[in-house]
């Protein structure tokens, strides 16, 4: 009794210590049918003791399928219980003085269950820079099946600055299909598609759906409409990939769709994740993620509708 009182104490912690933190991209993966942390872990390149501190978890903990794990970014420490600041600079071959001070702590300070620590050298603003950098010279490769059309076009210069002539073209590749109507697509947008080529090195990305005409007003609230927004997949990548790395990307909404085949991405101002059960042609299910469709009707809608799709 007393260890489910602790760990109920440490999720109560975890979930507080959570809604503090700044919104920083992570990964998320979904669980499958035989998993394991430690497989999960493996997959991802992370240890067991960090992914089950950034979950809330025991190490022996059993997953359920359909379960969203938060994979830890590379260098950042979830604080497990028992680590110690010492312990963990020792683990990572990094000195307490240098832990403390990326953290803003004293060498002798208390850390608590599920605190999120940086690791030297891996601040977020190097990160971000450093992934700026790596779309600069990236060229994108997009296919529409639907219009048998294809572009290869490199979206922005080596200053980083997006290329005027390569968004007329991609406005055009990107247009309504039933009345040929282009719109501009995003700045935003154009680099989600940069770094989407950049990290599946190259590979073609299949645009399903892109920019729709608000012509009858029924499209106010998406953002497919107000060119923010495509539904994708990438050639030889499982959607599920597609989808974890999405969730990694700042200020983005992604909605997952089992029963298809692709991927929607858009740009916002917040992270926003959702996940639609629906089949083709049919209305939206939407569930929380990890939950799934069989406890309801095939073709009934449920849930919350994600803000302005």
């Amino acid at each position: 009794m007393r260890s489910i009182g602790v760990w109920r104490g440490v999720a109560v912690v975890f979930l507080v210590l959570l809604m503090h933190l700044p919104a920083h991209a992570q990964r998320k993966h979904t669980v499958q049918s035989g998993q394991t942390l430690g497989v999960i872990a493996k997959r991802y390149r992370v240890s067991v003791t960090n992914l089950a501190a950034a979950n809330g978890l025991k190490k022996t903990s059993n997953l359920r399928i359909g379960q969203v794990l938060r994979i830890p970014p590379k260098g950042v420490v979830y604080v497990y219980p028992g680590q110690t600041l010492t312990g963990i600079a020792q683990l990572n071959k990094v000195s307490v003085t240098a832990l403390a001070k990326a953290n803003g702590l004293s060498p002798s300070s208390t850390l608590r269950v599920g605190q999120r620590l940086e690791l030297p050298g891996y601040s977020a603003g190097a990160k971000a820079t450093k992934a700026r950098r790596a779309i600069l010279s990236g060229m994108v490769t997009l296919e529409r099946p639907a219009s048998q059309e294809s572009l290869r076009v490199r979206l922005f210069d080596t200053a980083g600055k997006p290329d005027p002539k390569a968004r007329t073209r991609l406005a055009r590749f990107l247009r309504d299909r039933e009345s040929d109507e282009e719109k501009r697509p995003s700045i935003r947008l154009m680099r989600v598609l940069a770094y989407l080529a950049d990290h599946f090195n190259g590979r073609t990305i299949v645009v399903v759906s892109a920019y729709r005409s608000d012509k009858d007003g029924t499209s106010e609230a998406s953002r497919h409409s107000s060119g923010e927004a495509v539904d994708i997949r990438v050639e030889g990548v499982p959607s599920e990939s597609l989808r974890d790395y999405c969730l990694t990307l700042r200020r983005v909404g992604v909605g997952y769709y089992p029963r298809s085949s692709f991927v929607h991405v858009d740009v916002r101002d917040r992270e926003v994740y959702w996940v639609d059960w629906s089949r083709p042609g049919e209305p939206p299910l939407y569930l929380p993620p990890g939950e799934t469709p069989e406890k309801y009707d095939a073709g009934s809608s449920t849930g919350s509708t994600p803000a302005a799709l």
